[in-house]
């Protein structure tokens, strides 16, 4: 059993009234949705903004209108707060290649301010079917490291989960993994998921589809 999986909702986010725009060229505009437990499914073709919407849910980027905002049990969490209470990942997130994958998990944890538990490292590996992988990430797999981007993203026990193309490159193995892990997840809080086609996607609760110059939900 993965030891962070709640036993009733307490977390919720919400997207209002969001806008980015790059140079001028505006992404999507006036996007809003709210989502406490489920899968959330953003779609739409390459440039639409999927990627850059995740970012923004995550807080790593800004958005150019709009806000985010994540609650936990009913309170608004700080820009703070969030850092540890959304997990993200994403096509570009790297690793240090000549750290092993254990190594590079308990780095992330140490920078985040967390102390460094073994225990809770195996079991987020576990998790992803990496708990016999050993050796520099810079030799694994191009599946494998995809397992350890979604390792990384509940590495800190999440509230909320982003994941931007999670079954890239993955094998039907890693594919079962990681679509029971978002099941289970989707049962207790909100879990947003960012692929090109729906179809790449487990069955979602919502779908918002990022289009060129707009948006449908």
């Amino acid at each position: 059993m993965i030891s962070w999986l709640k036993d009733v909702a307490s977390a919720r986010i919400e997207a209002i009234a969001l806008a980015k725009s790059f140079s001028g060229r505006p992404l999507f505009a006036g996007l809003s949705f709210a989502l406490e437990r489920g899968v959330l499914a953003i779609v739409g073709p390459n440039g639409s903004g999927k990627t850059t919407l995740v970012k923004i849910l995550a807080g790593l980027l800004t958005p150019s209108g709009g806000s985010v905002r994540v609650e936990r049990e009913g309170r608004t969490l700080s820009a703070e707060e969030r850092r540890s209470a959304v997990g993200w990942s994403g096509p570009d997130l790297a690793f240090y290649p000549e750290l092993t994958a254990r190594e590079n998990l308990e780095f992330f944890r140490k920078v985040a301010g967390f102390p460094t538990i073994s225990e809770d490292t195996r079991s987020s590996l576990a998790a992803v079917g990496l708990a016999g992988a050993g050796g520099p990430v810079d030799y694994f797999s191009t599946g494998m490291k995809q397992r350890l981007r979604i390792a990384f993203a509940l590495l800190l026990e999440p509230d909320v989960v982003l994941l931007d193309e999670p079954l890239s490159g993955l094998d039907a193995a890693g594919r079962e993994a990681v679509e029971g892990l978002v099941a289970a997840a989707a049962k207790t809080g909100p879990v947003v998921l960012a692929a090109t086609d729906l179809g790449e996607l487990p069955t979602p609760t919502e779908v918002v589809e990022l289009k060129s110059g707009g948006w449908d939900t």
